[in-house]
C-alpha cells in the first residue's frame, strides 16, 4: 500500500515541492470530507466575512454634541446625538467596505476609513451623504488630523506607509511615508500644536527569526528538550530552531544556558523591531522608531498633559519551545508606556500582573480579572486616568497613571436593548470618552451595539444597538469563541492571540510536545506523526472550507479534533461543549480572504505574472510535471498529504493553498535591517520564492520563468475579486470625465461576469437612494415606482452637493446593500413611502398590494456562473415567498448527484456553490447536469456543463 502511494506521490512530485512555501494552521483544522467541514447552514445568501479589525470605530465631533459609530457590518456610518446616559439616532451613510476607522475633521465632516475598499469616505455630517471618495492604497486602517497648515494622515497598512493629503482638494501632501514594519495600524497625534503623528505597527514581530533545520544539523543540533523526550519516541526529525537577538547574541531557550546561533544567521542580519514610528506631522518624515513596545501593537493614545504614549499590545513568548512550556502563558497584555512624545523610557505594564501562573488553571476569581485583547485605548484630557477595550473579557479597564489597572467595567449586563441578552459577550473594540458629560462610549463587536459607561462611579449605565446588523447567525453566534479569553487557563489568552483578527501574528511557534505520542497518519497508511514537529509559523483562519484537511502536517481530521488544544495549549479547565465548537466551526468558515492587490481590476495579471500563470499550469518543472498538478485551482492545494522521503523533508507534509503569499514578504536572509524574521517554507526559513525556486529539485530554462511564477503567486486569486470594494465618487464635474467612463465601464463588465454586485448611493433631489445594477446595462432602485433607469441616466443626476456613489460588493448581496436592507422583500425607500423601517424585518408597510419587491416573490433560478465549469460553480436563485426550499443536482440519468440545499429560507436571493462532488465527497464525472429548484409547488429546472 505506502509503495502503491510513493508510486503515485513520483508522478505529480513538481508542483509540491511549493507546498514548502505557506505556514501552517496553528491550533484548528477541519474534516477531509468538504460536507462536513461546512456551516450547518447550507448557503449564506448574502454576506461575506472579511473580519477586519475595528481600530478606531468611534468618535465624538469637535462640539462634543454627535457621536460618530461605524457599524463595519452594514457597511454604515451612524451618527447619533449625545445625552446624559442616552444617544439618538440622527441618520446613517453608506459608506465602503468594512468600515474601521472614523475621525471627525471639524463638526460638519467626517472620515471613514474602508479596510477592504481601499479608501476613505468624506461624509458631509449636515446632509448626511458621502461628498468625496480618496483611493489611498492597499487595506488602510486610520486617519488623523495633524500638521500646520492641517492634514489628513491615512495609515495605509497594506503597503507599509502612511500617506498625508489636503483634506480640502484631497491631493497628497507630500511623499508616502515608508514604516519600517509590517502592517502599520493606528494614529494618534501629539507634540506642539499637533506637529507629531504616531503610528503602531501591527505586526512588529520582537526580533526573532528562524534558523532552518539543514544549519541546525550542520551546528551541532537543537538544544535537548525541556521537558525530556519520552524514551518511548523514535528519533526526532530534523526541525529548525527559533532564536531571539537580546541585544549580544542570537539564543534559543536551551536550559540552563540558552545556546548561542550567531554561526547560522548572516553578519550585518538586524531585525530592528519598529513597533511605533514617529513622524514630523509638517514634512512627513519619520524622525525617531521606538522598539521593545511589544510583539502585536493594537492601538495608541497621548496623554495630553505629558505627551506619554500608551500603547496597547500583546506580547508573545515563541522563543519558548514546546506546548506544555507555552500551555496558558504563551503571550501578555499589555499597555505598554512610552516617555515624552516617543522620547523616553519604554516601561511595558502587564495588564494582568494578577495572574498566579504557577496554578494552572487559575480559579474562576482569577479569571474574572483579566483583560484580553487589548484593542483601543483612550486617556483623560488630565491624564488621571486611562481606559482600555479588552475586546477578549467584554470589560473595559481602567488605568493609573502609571498604567496600573484599578477598576473593570463590564460592557455587558443591564441595561440591554432587546435582542441582546444581558450575558451575551459584547467584544468592546473601540471607545471614545465624553469627557464633559463624565461618560464612555464602548463599541461592541460582538453584538454590533455601543454600551454607556459612567466614568464617575465605574459602571454602565446605557446601550444602544447599531440600526441594523445583516451578519449571518453563524457570525453572531460564533464570533467570541476565537477572542474569548475566559476559555484559557487565566482569562488572558484567546486563539486571537496568534491567530490576530483570524488571520495570523506573522512569527512562528514551536508547539511541539516532548512527551507526547506518535498519532498515524491521515491519508497514508503506515506512516505516523511525531510530537516534535518543530517551529512553524502560524497559518491564517482565512478561507478554511475549501481546504480541508488543516494543519501544516494535515494531522487533523476535522475541526472538533482541536477542541482539545482549548486545554491542552491554553490550559482552560475544559474543553468547548460539541454546541459551542460546532458554533465556532460555523463562524470560522465564514470567513475569507480579502481580493489580491496584486491582480488588476478586471481580476487579471500583469504580463509578467500571467507568464508565470503559464508556466506553474502547464511548464514541467521538476520530474515531468506542472505545479498545478498538486496545487491545483483555485485555492493552490489537491489537499493530499505527502512523504516525507519523496518532497525530501523529514516529516510528511499536506500541499497547502496559495492565496496569501503576497503576506509574506520583507524578510530578507542576509545583511541588514528586516521587517520580519520570517518568510515562506512551513518554518518560514526561506526569505523569497525565488531562492526556493533555485533548490535544485527544480529545472528552470531561464532565471527569469522563476521571476516570473513569483510574480504569479504573489498575485494568486483569493477568491474574492479587485471589483469587491471599489468605489467612485462622481458630481456634477466629474460625471462625464473620460476616467469616469472608463472605471464605470470596467464595473458594468465586473458585475455582469459575476465577481461582484454593482450598487450605488446618492442623493438624489435631496433624497438619499439606492441603487442596483442590473444586466443589460440598467439599474433598479429603492423605490419600486421608478421602475428601470439605464445607467447613463443615473450617471446624468450626479451634481455638485448631489453625488453619487458606486460601489462594487460581494456578488449576491447588492440587493441588501442597495436596495433591501433588512431581506424583507420591500424596498428601501418604499418602506419609508409607506410609514414602515427599512432596518427592521419586523417593520412592514400596512399595505397588501404594493407593487415591485412588495409584491408577492416568485421563485426564480439563474444559469450558474460559470458554465461549463472546473471545478466549481456558483447557482444563483430567488426563493420567492420563501419557505422549504431543495436546490438539488442530478445526472443526465436524472439519479441524484448532490444535494445543495434543503432547508426552510426566507424570502431573499442566494447563490449556491456546487464542487463538482456528489453527496459522498467524490468528484463525479466530466458531462452535462441539471439543477433543479423547488420552492412549496414551485419547480425550475437548468442544465449546466462540467469539464474536468
Amino acid at each position: 500500500m505506502f509503495a502503491e502511494r510513493i508510486r503515485s506521490v513520483r508522478r505529480r512530485r513538481a508542483a509540491c515541492f511549493l507546498l514548502a512555501l505557506i505556514p501552517p494552521l496553528l491550533l484548528l483544522s477541519i474534516t477531509l470530507r468538504p460536507h462536513d467541514s461546512r456551516s450547518s447552514t447550507p448557503v449564506v445568501p448574502d454576506f461575506r466575512n472579511f473580519e477586519s479589525l475595528q481600530v478606531h470605530p468611534l468618535a465624538i465631533t469637535p462640539d462634543g454634541t454627535k457621536l460618530l459609530a461605524l457599524n463595519t457590518p452594514d457597511a454604515r456610518l451612524e451618527v447619533f446625538a449625545i445625552g446624559p446616559g442616552a444617544l439618538d439616532t440622527l441618520g446613517e451613510v453608506p459608506v465602503g467596505l468594512e468600515p474601521v476607522s472614523v475621525r471627525a475633521q471639524n463638526d460638519s465632516v467626517a472620515w471613514v476609513v474602508n479596510h477592504l475598499s481601499d479608501d476613505v469616505s468624506v461624509v458631509d455630517l449636515k446632509t448626511l451623504s458621502v461628498r468625496g471618495t480618496l483611493r489611498v492604497g492597499d487595506e488602510p486602517t486610520d486617519v488623523a488630523f495633524a500638521g500646520s497648515p492641517e492634514r489628513a494622515f491615512v495609515c495605509v497598512s497594506g503597503e507599509d506607509a502612511v500617506k498625508a493629503f489636503n483634506p480640502a482638494t484631497l491631493a497628497p501632501a507630500f511623499a508616502p511615508t515608508p514604516i519600517f514594519g509590517r502592517h502599520p495600524r493606528a494614529l494618534a497625534v501629539g507634540g506642539s500644536g499637533g506637529s507629531q503623528v504616531y503610528v503602531s505597527v501591527l505586526d512588529a514581530g520582537n526580533r526573532t527569526t528562524i534558523i532552518g533545520a539543514q544549519t541546525v544539523t550542520a551546528l551541532g543540533g537543537p538544544s535537548p528538550p525541556n521537558p525530556p523526550m519520552d524514551p518511548g519516541l523514535p528519533p526526532a526529525p530534523a526541525v529548525g530552531v527559533i532564536v531571539q537577538w537580546n541585544g549580544t547574541h542570537w539564543i534559543d531557550d536551551g536550559l540552563p544556558t540558552p545556546k548561542v546561533w550567531d554561526a547560522g544567521v548572516p553578519a550585518g542580519f538586524s531585525l530592528p523591531d519598529v513597533d511605533v514610528a514617529v513622524l514630523n506631522a509638517n514634512t512627513g518624515a519619520v524622525t525617531s522608531n521606538v522598539s521593545n513596545v511589544g510583539t502585536n501593537m493594537f492601538n495608541i493614545a497621548v496623554d495630553p498633559s505629558t505627551g506619554t504614549l500608551y500603547v496597547t499590545n500583546t506580547d508573545a513568548a515563541n522563543r519558548t519551545r514546546f506546548e506544555p512550556n507555552l500551555r496558558g502563558r504563551f503571550a501578555k497584555d499589555q499597555v505598554t508606556l512610552i516617555g515624552s512624545g516617543g522620547a523616553g523610557t519604554v516601561t511595558p505594564v502587564h495588564l494582568n500582573d494578577h495572574i498566579n501562573y504557577t496554578v494552572s488553571p487559575g480559579p474562576q476569581s482569577e479569571r474574572d480579572l483579566s483583560l484580553a485583547e487589548p484593542t483601543d485605548i483612550v486617556v483623560s484630557s488630565t491624564g488621571a486616568k486611562a481606559y482600555v477595550a479588552a475586546m477578549g473579557s467584554s470589560k473595559v479597564g481602567v488605568l493609573n497613571l502609571s498604567g496600573g489597572v484599578t477598576n473593570r467595567m463590564a460592557t455587558g449586563g443591564v441595561p440591554s436593548p432587546p435582542g441582546i441578552a444581558p450575558g451575551e459577550p459584547r467584544g468592546p473594540a473601540g471607545l471614545a470618552l465624553d469627557a464633559a458629560r463624565h461618560q464612555l462610549f464602548a463599541l461592541n463587536r460582538f453584538t454590533n451595539s455601543i454600551a454607556i459607561l459612567d466614568t464617575d462611579t465605574e459602571t454602565k449605565i446605557g446601550e444602544v444597538a447599531l440600526r441594523f446588523d445583516p451578519s449571518p447567525p453563524e457570525v453572531r453566534g460564533g464570533r467570541r469563541f476565537l477572542y474569548d479569553g475566559n476559555i484559557s487557563a487565566h482569562g488572558d489568552l484567546a486563539c486571537a492571540s496568534c491567530h490576530v483578527g483570524g488571520n495570523f501574528d506573522n512569527i512562528a511557534w514551536d508547539l511541539g510536545n516532548p512527551q507526547g505520542r506518535m498519532d498515524p497518519s491521515l491519508q497514508i497508511a503506515g506512516r505516523q506523526v511525531h510530537p516534535l514537529k518543530g517551529p512553524m509559523t502560524t497559518q491564517s483562519l482565512r478561507g478554511l472550507s475549501d481546504t480541508p484537511p488543516f494543519h501544516w502536517r494535515g494531522d487533523r481530521l476535522d475541526f472538533t479534533r482541536f477542541n482539545p488544544a482549548f486545554v491542552n495549549l491554553m490550559g482552560a479547565p475544559d474543553s468547548l461543549s460539541t454546541t459551542d465548537m460546532q458554533k465556532y466551526n460555523d463562524f470560522i468558515m465564514t470567513v475569507v480572504y480579502p481580493p489580491n492587490p496584486n491582480q488588476t481590476l478586471n481580476r487579471k495579471f500583469t504580463a509578467l505574472a500571467d507568464s508565470g500563470r503559464v508556466e506553474f499550469e502547464s511548464r514541467p518543472h521538476d520530474g515531468g510535471q506542472p505545479c498545478a498538478t498538486c496545487h491545483s485551482l483555485p485555492t493552490g492545494t489537491d489537499r493530499v498529504i505527502f512523504p516525507g522521503p519523496i518532497l525530501q523533508e523529514s516529516q510528511d507534509f499536506k500541499v497547502p493553498q496559495l492565496r496569501n503569499m503576497y503576506q509574506k514578504t520583507g524578510f530578507t536572509r542576509a545583511s541588514g535591517a528586516q521587517k520580519r524574521g520570517f518568510g515562506f517554507l512551513h518554518d518560514g526559513s526561506v526569505d523569497n520564492i525565488v531562492n526556493f525556486l533555485r533548490f535544485p529539485v527544480f529545472s528552470f530554462p531561464d532565471t527569469m520563468a522563476r521571476y516570473e511564477i513569483e510574480a504569479f503567486l504573489l498575485s494568486f486569486d483569493t477568491g474574492t475579486a479587485p471589483s469587491v470594494g471599489r468605489e467612485l465618487t462622481i458630481n456634477g464635474a466629474t460625471k462625464n470625465a473620460p476616467a469616469t467612463t472608463a472605471l464605470l465601464d470596467s464595473l458594468y463588465l465586473e458585475a455582469d461576469l459575476g465577481n461582484c454586485d454593482l450598487i450605488a448611493h446618492g442623493r438624489i433631489g435631496g433624497i438619499m437612494k439606492g441603487f442596483l445594477y442590473q444586466p443589460g446595462h440598467t439599474f433598479i432602485s429603492d423605490l419600486n415606482p421608478e421602475g428601470t433607469i439605464p445607467t447613463d441616466t443615473l450617471r446624468s443626476w450626479a451634481t455638485n452637493g448631489g453625488e453619487i456613489t458606486y460601489m462594487g460588493v460581494p456578488p449576491n448581496s447588492g440587493m441588501r446593500m442597495a436596495i433591501d436592507r433588512d431581506r424583507d422583500g420591500y424596498r428601501d425607500r418604499w418602506e419609508l413611502a409607506l410609514g414602515s423601517r427599512p432596518w427592521d424585518p419586523t417593520s412592514i408597510p400596512a399595505v397588501t398590494a404594493v407593487a415591485g419587491a412588495g409584491a408577492p416573490r416568485v421563485a426564480r433560478l439563474e444559469q450558474n456562473r460559470p458554465n461549463p465549469f472546473n471545478p466549481q460553480t456558483v447557482i444563483p436563485y430567488d426563493a420567492g415567498p420563501g419557505g422549504r426550499v431543495s436546490l438539488r443536482v442530478f445526472d443526465a440519468s436524472g439519479r441524484l448527484v448532490r444535494t445543495l440545499v434543503d432547508a426552510a429560507q426566507p424570502p431573499g436571493v442566494y447563490r449556491a456553490r456546487w464542487d463538482g462532488r456528489n453527496d459522498r465527497g467524490a468528484a463525479v464525472a466530466s458531462g452535462r447536469y441539471f439543477y433543479r429548484l423547488a420552492v412549496g409547488g414551485t419547480v425550475r429546472t437548468r442544465a449546466m456543463t462540467l469539464v474536468r
